[in-house]
């Protein structure tokens, strides 16, 4: 892999690769060879990592369900009330990730305002988030593809929690799992074109059915225009609400590929793609829940086995419709879990090259650029937790979204904090009316995270809610890897990790 070094700025002699130099950033801030990420990324890849990593399945699999929980309007307002908190957290993001655009995103974030237990502590939530997209896009494409082609699912393997798991859709989700991590292997080019053509083309197809329900659909079909939930309509908008911030989550895969921004490419236009990704979702979110309520009355489709094609099917008697949906529901699994997938491995690779974890991720295949063991190892855990099923879609996106809350928590602090510690700090994007607008941001996710828990408990109906369990299994080992792994973090001093994780060209903490 040739040497690299930012415009304007001399070459670098190549590191002996055995020496500790090799792992660190130079002083002039460019990552020396052996960790160095290609960098070709510009505003299409962006905004289409961005929103393709946002809008994904989840309209097609769950929107019976949000009809069920807060009825077709009540969805509607729901995605709109999380469009507006999630574009308050996306503004504090663009702040936060074009001052510090490397690796990582949120875990660099709390390391520069919090130290270096904050940084393991959000980088080890947002793997366990990120790595959990990755089967419940590959879980959905089987799902998807047993609709489109009747009886592929082949015979039943086993149940869980009471739900069958099949043979060939089982090995569709594997399959699909590996084709996302192959795709990543061969670097963020390849993954990056993919992204842009699918992104945009799910962006065509759904101009299609979306204007089909709005223009042969009926008003009448929406009533009820909301459904109790708890003995209240606002109950039953709080039951979607508290979801949005997994529906929303992908913006922040953008942060964690900054470091691979194409040269030339401006920091500050970052921040707006981001934003204008979540404006663009919540509509798209909004706009789906109420013309496919227009379809057909809803509750005819709500309980039906993916509702949203049934919609189309039942309500035009057209399969050529339900296929449409279904096809864009298929682009919209590969785009976010792409998405994820390249999250999920600049997250590890940035703690391993920072040594708060092992220092085997950090890894960058000669050829590719890539990080090649976090592909592999992101691929591997997604293939195991395909074994769940299709009932296994609802719990990986309640704790998906308490998790993803955190981040978003911590990020709205992290900007608070350092606009009143170093408020001259060079800012690419600066956030009018910084301090009012994080502080909303980290209202609402402290509100999202608290509702999320505790619907989640309200959901296990007197049980201990799975999702908790697996909360406090990633926490305990999260505290055994942090408690077992004072000697590789011992082996470079603070000064050193933070000239990995930030980069040299950044100020010392005040």
């Amino acid at each position: 892999m040739p040497d690299t070094e930012f415009p304007g700025q001399c070459p670098l002699q190549r590191p002996d690769p055995h020496s500790l130099d090799a792992l660190l950033p130079s002083l002039d801030g460019t990552m020396t060879d052996g960790t160095q990420l290609k960098k070709t990324l510009g505003g299409a890849q962006f905004f289409s990592i961005g929103f393709g990593g946002i809008v994904g399945v989840g309209w097609i699999v769950l929107m019976g369900a949000w009809y069920q929980q807060a009825g077709p309007i009540g969805t509607v307002i729901a995605f709109l009330l999380g469009g507006v908190l999630m574009a308050l957290v996306g503004l504090a993001y663009a702040e936060m990730a074009t001052m510090i655009p490397v690796a990582g995103g949120e875990a660099a974030y709390a390391f520069e305002v919090f130290g270096t237990p904050a940084a393991f502590v959000v980088g080890w939530v947002l793997v366990l988030y990120l790595i959990a997209v990755i089967p419940y896009v590959s879980i959905a494409a089987g799902w998807l593809l047993d609709v489109l082609f009747p009886g592929l699912a082949g015979p039943v393997l086993y149940h869980w929690r009471g739900s069958p798991i099949y043979a060939v859709s089982l090995a569709i989700s594997m399959l699909w799992t590996f084709w996302l991590g192959a795709s990543n292997y061969r670097g963020v080019k390849s993954a990056a074109k993919l992204q842009d053509w699918l992104t945009y083309g799910k962006i065509a197809i759904s101009v299609v059915f979306f204007g089909a329900g709005l223009i042969g659909g009926k008003l009448a079909n929406l009533q009820p225009l909301f459904q109790s939930k708890q003995g209240s309509v606002w109950g039953g908008i709080l039951s979607v609400l508290v979801v949005t911030p997994w529906f929303f989550g992908g913006f922040n895969n953008v942060p964690q590929v900054l470091e691979e921004k194409a040269a030339g490419f401006r920091l500050s236009r970052v921040g707006g793609l981001m934003v204008l990704a979540i404006i663009v979702a919540a509509l798209y979110y909004s706009l789906a829940a109420f013309s496919i309520g227009m379809v057909l009355p809803w509750q005819q489709m709500a309980d039906q086995d993916l509702a949203t094609a049934a919609a189309f099917r039942r309500g035009f008697h057209s399969d050529l419709l339900a296929r449409t949906v279904l096809l864009a529901g298929l682009f919209g699994i590969v785009t976010v879990g792409n998405a994820a997938t390249l999250g999920a491995t600049r997250v590890l690779f940035a703690l391993s090259r920072a040594r708060l974890i092992s220092p085997v991720f950090d890894h960058v295949h000669p050829r590719f650029g890539s990080p090649a063991r976090a592909v592999l190892f992101v691929a591997l855990l997604g293939a195991v937790g395909n074994l769940l099923g299709r009932n296994g879609i609802l719990p990986i996106v309640n704790m998906g979204s308490a998790c993803l809350a955190i981040a978003y928590l911590v990020t709205c602090l992290g900007l608070l904090r350092l606009r009143q510690r170093d408020p001259n700090r060079p800012r690419p994007y600066r956030l009018p009316a910084g301090i009012l607008v994080a502080s909303l941001g980290a209202l609402g996710s402290l509100f999202l995270l608290v509702s999320s828990l505790r619907q989640q408990f309200f959901d296990a109906k007197g049980g201990f809610p799975i999702e908790w369990a697996v909360l406090l299994v990633w926490a305990a080992l999260g505290a055994l890897l942090w408690a077992t792994g004072g000697k590789n973090r011992g082996l470079i001093t603070e000064a050193e990790r933070r000239r990995i994780i930030l980069g040299g060209d950044h100020p010392a903490r005040s």
